[in-house]
């Protein structure tokens, strides 16, 4: 966690207009990734533009103005606005499933390998 905070803290010390963070919070701990987050926010509210790129939609809604999901290398949701939304609506477009597709994943378990 100390690595991804000095280097969101050196982005917002040089001034950087556009801070990048790639999966920032993977294999910190509750605290630092807390600590993280919080740099992320104070970046976002010091009027630095961040993308934040990650796979834990939860950190998502905590950080971002707008989400923007791709799959497969092509944008399929962009300017989605997480206080207007859910985060299962947002897993809905993530995975491409209809709610029907993911009641039926549910109950049915994984696929059978045999």
């Amino acid at each position: 966690g100390e690595r991804q905070a000095v280097a969101i803290a050196r982005a917002m010390h040089f001034d950087s207009d556009l801070i990048i963070l790639d999966e920032p919070t993977n294999n910190l701990g509750v605290a630092e990734t807390q600590g993280v987050l919080s740099f992320v926010r104070s970046a976002r509210d010091s009027g630095h533009s961040c993308i934040f790129i990650a796979h834990n939609i939860h950190h998502v809604f905590q950080v971002v103005d707008r989400i923007v999901v791709m799959r497969r290398g092509k944008v399929v949701a962009d300017d989605i606005d997480p206080k207007k939304t859910t985060v299962a609506e947002v897993e809905r477009v993530i995975t491409g499933m209809s709610d029907k597709e993911i009641r039926d994943a549910i109950t049915e378990g994984p696929p059978s390998h045999g």
